[in-house]
């Protein structure tokens, strides 16, 4: 019976140890901006009822209302406070309409988590193809992000960026 109760304990133990390392919210919000990547992906082949559902897949992300300070040519479309289902909706429209909108999977740079409010910075390449000769986007996204945990869920909250080029 003892030998079968050390190696359960010693089972238990690093289970334990790995639940408490994937469950730090550092952690979790990295997954969270991976996750949040993926969802925005729109393939140059992908049907009309993927695209139409883009935007419904990111509202999970999405704190009620987010603020957007994006470069000045992106100010005219979305800068400061926006409603989630206005983000939703805006990002439905524009993944009928584009070509392809693709990201590389983002590459964290930092999170800070004070309570229930985080600061992360990650990098993400990013295209966004409207046509076969115009990309509002081609490059490098270096964003500076908060996410806030609202009812046992972090969302972002307030976003910020500038592109660089490759």
């Amino acid at each position: 019976m003892r030998r079968l109760l050390v190696p359960l304990l010693l089972l238990l133990v690093l289970a334990g140890g790995f639940g408490w390392w994937w469950y730090q919210p550092e952690r979790v919000i990295g997954r969270r901006i991976v996750a949040f990547f993926e969802a925005a992906d729109v393939e140059e082949t992908a049907s009309d009822i993927s695209r139409t559902t883009r935007g419904g897949s990111l509202a999970k992300f999405f704190a009620p209302n987010v603020t957007i300070n994006g470069p000045e040519d992106t100010r005219e479309y979305a800068d400061g406070p926006q409603s989630r289902d206005s983000l939703v909706s805006n990002y439905t429209i524009a993944a009928k309409n584009c070509r392809r909108i693709s990201f590389e999977t983002p590459e964290i740079d930092e999170v800070t988590v004070s309570g229930d409010t985080a600061q992360a910075k990650a990098r993400v390449d990013a295209i966004v193809e409207v046509s076969s000769t115009e990309r509002p986007a081609d490059g490098i996204l270096h964003l500076d992000m908060e996410w806030k945990k609202i009812e046992g869920d972090w969302v972002l909250s307030s976003v910020s960026w500038e592109e660089k080029s490759r």
